[in-house]
């Protein structure tokens, strides 16, 4: 199986973590045709990345739907990363849609355009409304993973949630805040035992060093 990434790309990062945590055979690749192109989208209609070439030639696109697939058809028969009960299955996609559809749809998003400087004619009036808007998606989550409790096990929804995180963490700035963790305790233990992996550590550095070096590109262009 092909997996088309981005180094940077949150979203492809998921999958990576999950493929060296379930020793998947994939083969990482970067986008056979260039992104944003005419040509990209015939091959692959939804347009962006990741996107997983399976061995029949048959393509997956989405990271929650690539991650489901690969957690059902892994070689041992089902992932660990799978949990057995409809209700832990059910909490894990909880997770993955906070995610992506509060925390980076309300906060991340916001700070990434900030950070390329998109829309900052009242630059202190759109930071002081994202670190709000960064506070309330951070308690959400605070509370999420609490109900959730410490004694589980990591599941698609924490790999789901950690590379939105480490980008949130590293654009917070942005906004005025230095360390977005800090009054969010639960959240905080969370980060530290998901990090406590090799799989995510590792996968998440590679995606750390990928955006500086894409960010000093854009400098060295400027």
């Amino acid at each position: 199986m092909k997996l088309y990434s981005l180094p940077h790309s949150p979203y492809a990062a998921r999958v990576r973590i999950q493929a060296r945590m379930d020793a998947l055979p994939l083969e990482v690749l970067p986008p056979p045709v260039p992104l944003r192109t005419e040509a990209f989208l015939e091959r692959f209609p939804l347009g962006k990345v990741p996107v997983l070439e399976l061995e029949s030639g048959d393509t997956i696109a989405e990271s929650w739907a690539i991650m489901e697939y690969l957690a059902e058809t892994a070689p041992a028969g089902r992932s660990a990363l799978l949990p057995a009960t409809a209700l832990e299955r059910a909490q894990m996609r909880m997770l993955g849609r906070y995610a992506d559809f509060h925390l980076a749809a309300n906060a991340l998003f916001p700070l990434f355009r900030a950070a390329m400087g998109i829309g900052q004619e009242d630059a202190d009036g759109i930071a002081e409304g994202i670190a709000e808007s960064l506070r309330a998606e951070l308690m959400k989550g605070e509370r999420l993973i609490s109900d959730f409790g410490s004694d589980r096990q990591l599941t698609l929804g924490d790999i789901a949630l950690a590379p939105t995180m480490l980008y949130l963490q590293e654009l917070a700035p942005v906004a005025g805040v230095k360390k977005p963790l800090e009054d969010f305790p639960a959240l905080g233990a969370w980060w530290s035992w998901i990090n406590r992996s090799a799989a995510v550590s590792e996968t998440l550095q590679e995606v750390r060093t990928a955006y500086h070096a894409f960010v000093d590109s854009l400098v060295a262009k400027a």
